[in-house]
């Protein structure tokens, strides 16, 4: 069973579409991918969290795709000298994909 996400987490929806303006397709996108990332964030007890603005930086730094990659090596390069960048993108992707399924 998946315990509910708290009052904050459930408002992010809102909130990024507030950041987007109006609604296009490509900022439901946008939209979808944050809530899902922020999520399996949540979900791993990991202190991130991703707004519009970031999530757009990192779609201009990462455009094969490897934001968390790109944004562990940029916000938090503490935890490389502990893990493996693809072990930390592969666990937030396993959580992202578990969220993206129940929802």
């Amino acid at each position: 069973m998946v315990e509910a996400i708290p009052k904050r987490e459930s408002a992010m929806t809102n909130v990024v579409a507030s950041d987007l303006g109006a609604g296009t397709a490509s900022d439901e996108s946008i939209v979808a991918e944050l809530e899902a990332y922020n999520r399996a964030f949540f979900d791993l007890e990991l202190p991130w969290r991703w707004d519009v603005r970031t999530f757009r930086d990192l779609l201009e730094l990462a455009p094969e795709g490897d934001f968390v990659g790109v944004y562990v090596e940029r916000n938090q390069a503490h935890l490389l000298r502990v893990y493996e960048k693809a072990f930390l993108r592969d666990l937030v992707h396993s959580a992202r994909e578990r969220y993206l399924q129940e929802s």
